[in-house]
């Protein structure tokens, strides 16, 4: 594939501008000055006292915070859009207030309802074991096909119209990678877990073009909104088709390359390609996709769009029982790996043959792992391909990950990619599953960070919202939603939190030496803030609104 974009642009076209009495958080006490040019941080200052000046092109915050640009490095961006304009679930709690919001939702362009972001650890159905099921929905969806996907991608029901049209009955066996919630009589429910909903994504009308480029565009004016300037969307391709309501084929990725073309792209975006989803994928599949798409294009300096990384679901998620683990689950399974193979040995071999295949044609892989046996696993297959060096592989989520582990992850260079406001919202509930001890333990961020691995933090939106104010707030203080006064050893402090979500998400896409850092050189990607945050009190952090968004040294959201 090709990319051709106006990437370099920045450097030339936006105006000088001066920002004084600036607040740089937790990276510098008293005030300061910030000189761009041409898109580009030209000086940083300390001042010794308050400046007024009324000069034109400088900017007096007051005293605001100033950070880096946010970049959240793990955002299904096009997924977020398509959720954003699709039915929003997110507000139901009861299965009454599902059926209020399906009861007067439309359906969109192709004839279908598609909803997104219930909770299914939450709202009790008529299903086996107080599952939601279709005849649930049923009742306020008589005549119109729907799929309703939770909140963690990784499940959906579908009303019986939609069951129907999928050909979805009792003779229907699970395939590889997911299964169908059935009844007393094994008769599907319309509850459909992990890789089995590639059966609704594939009879499901495909977006058009322009609904595509309506999700992306959708997505950068939210997140312009809430100060992110960079994000990593991660899963884009044929394997997306048994993710998230199709998640983006490889058309999406056509969208994204035509809106950096077209100068309408403003975030800087990279992309993780899928070719195998949730279930059964094989190093065949994952070479032939490479192969049909071509080399990697990095992002270049200044740059908005690149395409050079890999997604492999090498696990799934707690709540499925699909992450690999060693100790068992409440039902006594450990799950497995998510790839090819009758064995563990045979997947594992086969997880192995992807990662060499895939970072000797010189695609950076990150791996969907949650399970501590699945990071071991991951951790051997990249330790075994000598071709890893200098590929910054990493691992995605590793909530699991023994914290020996760590150490051998920080030797191999392999980035660790995690999600502290999904801790944060679910790790309570997922102690039934898990455990208490093992389930409020997730995600060692400060075991992570001792060891010396690269941590960059993330929303995984539209899993949890894109709000890097509530995961800074969630790393530093490891509160729980449910009991905001439980903590433990794994807190990040406030600079060490900013910097996942900026320098360190910039090093994990290869873009360190340019972006991330307020300092002279660096583009000035910035989030100015409407008032001066207090670190010390992380959960105030929330509380504070964005003021601007800065892109290249150009306003793109808000005033200066």
């Amino acid at each position: 594939m090709c990319l051709r974009t106006h990437d370099d642009n920045d450097v030339n076209s936006s105006l000088d501008l001066k920002l004084v009495n600036v607040d740089l958080g937790p990276y510098g006490s008293g005030l300061h000055a910030i000189e761009i040019r041409n898109g580009v941080i030209d000086k940083v200052e300390p001042l010794a006292e308050r400046v007024r000046s009324t000069a034109i092109g400088v900017t007096d915050l007051m005293g605001s915070t100033v950070l880096p640009g946010i970049d959240d490095s793990h955002l299904h961006g096009f997924y977020f859009g398509r959720a954003l304009i699709s039915v929003d679930l997110q507000t139901a709690e009861t299965l009454d207030q599902l059926k209020a919001i399906l009861r007067t939702a439309c359906a969109d362009e192709s004839g279908w309802i598609r909803g997104n972001g219930w909770d299914a650890g939450r709202i009790q159905g008529t299903g086996p074991g107080g599952t939601v099921c279709a005849a649930d929905i049923d009742e306020v969806t008589p005549d119109v096909p729907v799929f309703l996907t939770d909140m963690t991608g990784h499940l959906g029901v579908g009303n019986t119209i939609v069951m129907r049209l999928a050909g979805i009955s009792e003779r229907t066996l699970d395939p590889v990678g997911g299964s169908f919630v059935r009844d007393e009589h094994g008769v599907p429910t319309g509850l459909i877990l992990e890789g089995a909903v590639r059966l609704i994504n594939e009879i499901a009308p495909r977006l058009s073009p322009k609904a595509e480029r309506a999700a992306i565009l959708t997505a950068q004016e939210n997140l312009l909104s809430r100060g992110i300037t960079a994000f990593t969307d991660p899963g884009l391709g044929p394997g997306a088709v048994s993710l998230m309501e199709g998640s983006g084929y490889l058309s999406a990725v056509l969208a994204y390359r035509d809106l950096a073309e077209s100068g309408e792209l403003s975030i800087r975006v990279n992309l993780m390609l899928l070719f195998g989803g949730l279930g059964g994928t094989t190093a065949a599949d994952v070479r032939s996709g490479l192969a049909n798409f071509g080399p990697p294009i990095a992002m270049q300096p200044f740059g908005r769009l690149g395409i050079s990384q890999l997604k492999i679901f090498a696990d799934g998620v707690p709540r499925s029982k699909t992450a690999w683990v060693t100790e068992p689950y409440d039902d006594c399974t450990c799950g497995h790996l998510q790839v090819a193979g009758n064995t563990d040995t045979e997947r594992v071999a086969e997880l192995t043959r992807m990662v060499a295949d895939s970072a000797g044609s010189g695609w950076q892989i990150g791996a969907h792992s949650i399970g501590d046996r699945t990071v071991s696993a991951y951790l051997d297959a990249v330790a075994a391909t000598p071709s890893h060096q200098g590929l910054r592989h990493y691992v995605i989520h590793g909530d699991l990950v023994r914290h020996d582990e760590l150490v051998r992850m920080a030797e191999l260079g392999v980035t660790m990619n995690s999600n502290p406001s999904i801790r944060w919202a679910v790790a309570a509930g997922a102690a039934a599953i898990l455990g208490r001890e093992r389930s409020l333990g997730r995600q060692p961020l400060a075991a992570a960070w001792r060891a010396g691995v690269n941590v960059a933090i993330s929303s995984d939106a539209p899993v949890t919202a894109p709000d890097w104010r509530v995961i800074v707030a969630a790393a530093m203080t490891r509160s729980l939603k449910s009991d905001p006064d439980y903590f433990d050893d794994q807190k990040l402090t406030g600079s060490q939190a900013i910097d996942a979500l900026t320098t360190n998400g910039a090093w994990q896409s290869h873009s360190e030496t340019w972006r991330g850092k307020i300092a002279p050189g660096y583009a000035a990607d910035l989030v100015v803030m409407d008032q001066t945050l207090k670190f010390e009190e992380p959960w105030s952090i929330p509380e504070a609104g964005v003021r601007a968004t800065v892109i290249g040294g150009n306003v793109e959201f808000g005033e200066i």
